[in-house]
């Protein structure tokens, strides 16, 4: 049986699992994102509180923004967002974005030959945009042409697997995967949005 947790719509999986598999491609994830809930914390409380007040409201519209944005080269506006994203987190929540960004900018050598990849990150180096997590999982997933629906997917799962910053584990437990799956739904419906207000323009995206 797959590790891959079902999504919600059907044939989804394949570009989900792609999407996770590229996002941690040359690098060893060694910190938490966003999502850090803490030893003592009930997990799907923990991941319910996280989506609705964190994921949903902050994280989607700004990874939604970049993604498109880097379909389109426009770096100048993915910084733009990525300051907006800063703002707009609480501040322990972005320390963490970007500290964890830091593994994903230092090691994907294999993008260092993508024009907006080396200039998002040079801005980031230069303190011209901070660098958050969502933004360079996001602006990643537009360079290697994911789907939108999988890519943000693998952004969640990417945020569940390294909450206790101690690098990603080979597998989630069953109860695990159970949890991580509320996520799902909103995503989707997220994604849906998303397609109707860009009347599908974004909504066909396909791994390569």
């Amino acid at each position: 049986m797959s590790d891959t947790p079902h999504l919600v719509e059907p044939g989804d999986e394949e570009g989900f699992a792609l999407s996770r598999f590229i996002s941690v491609l040359g690098i060893e994830p060694v910190y938490p994102g966003t999502f850090f809930p803490g030893k003592d914390a009930l997990l799907a409380q923990a991941w319910k509180s996280w989506t609705e007040s964190t994921f949903l409201p902050l994280i989607v519209p700004a990874f939604i923004e970049a993604l498109q944005n880097g379909l389109a080269s426009r770096v100048e506006e993915i910084c733009g967002k990525d300051r907006e994203l800063s703002q707009n987190l609480p501040e322990d929540m972005a320390v963490r974005s970007q500290k964890a960004a830091q593994t994903f900018l230092e090691g994907k050598s294999e993008m260092k030959g993508n024009r907006e990849w080396v200039r998002y990150a040079e801005a980031v180096e230069s303190g011209t945009t901070p660098g958050n997590l969502p933004v360079v999982f996001a602006l990643q997933s537009a360079l290697f042409h994911l789907p939108l629906a999988s890519a943000l997917s693998a952004y969640a799962w990417f945020e569940f697997q390294s909450r206790h910053g101690k690098g990603l584990p080979p597998k989630a437990t069953a109860e695990e995967k159970s949890i991580f799956a509320m996520i799902l739904p909103k995503v989707a419906v997220a994604v849906k949005k998303n397609i109707d207000d860009s009347g599908g323009e974004f909504g066909s995206l396909r791994a390569i």
